[in-house]
């Protein structure tokens, strides 16, 4: 067979010896046909890859410290405050573990008087720029101190900075002198409420209006 033959062989021939019409296996005979395989192909990628995701979700949920029982680091002293993330918690939000945090702050940082190693004042939630900070001081916290990620060089940076310019910030800029000793004074921004109560109020006012709202009773014929 010469290279002339091989170029006048007519369109659709395959190089298999079939000749164009044949029906050779399940190969496609078409762009069309090729497209549907094509398409085919992702969705089956795109199912895998969300079977995919879903596993390693699982996975990392199986790998993953019990929230209830948190690994603790060597040098915590004391126990953990109660917080969101434990298991036996995890209906509260973040609020939950703040609120703990402060407790456990005035149990412990608190030092010699005249300092800024001061009580964290029970009026927190009425200063904005306060509550924004503890937000970060607690779970900077819990990071240092708490899981597999904990080291001590975390936990002693947030002792030797993150602790001492949250306490200067908090006598100097965010609350008044007197709230530590007098009670809440207003100190710049007024107080507003938190994204989770907001929601909170959001969720009863929904309740509350399907509670109220009258039953539809059915049509007549």
């Amino acid at each position: 067979m010469s290279e002339d033959d091989i170029a006048e062989r007519p369109d659709g021939a395959a190089s298999n010896g079939r000749h164009p019409g044949e029906q050779g296996g399940s190969e496609p005979r078409s762009l069309d046909e090729l497209d549907e395989v094509v398409a085919g192909l992702e969705t089956v990628a795109k199912v895998l890859g969300q079977q995919l995701e879903q596993v390693s979700e699982k996975l990392a949920e199986l790998t993953d410290e019990p929230g209830s029982d948190p690994r603790l680091a060597r040098w915590l002293m004391y126990l953990p405050p109660d917080a969101a993330e434990d298991k036996e918690h995890r209906g509260e939000t973040p609020l939950f573990t703040v609120a703990h945090f402060v407790q456990f702050y005035n149990e412990t940082y608190v030092g010699n008087p005249g300092t800024r190693a001061v009580a964290i004042p029970d009026c927190w939630l009425d200063h904005p720029g306060l509550v924004a900070e503890l937000a970060t001081l607690t779970y900077t916290w819990r990071e240092a101190h708490l899981g597999k990620k904990a080291t001590a060089r975390d936990a002693q940076y947030w002792h030797d900075h993150w602790r001492p310019g949250f306490a200067e910030r908090m006598a100097t800029e965010w609350v008044h002198q007197r709230c530590r000793s007098d009670g809440h004074k207003t100190a710049g921004v007024p107080a507003r409420p938190d994204r989770f109560t907001l929601e909170h109020r959001e969720r009863e006012a929904r309740a509350a209006a399907d509670a109220d709202e009258p039953p539809t009773l059915p049509g007549r014929p």
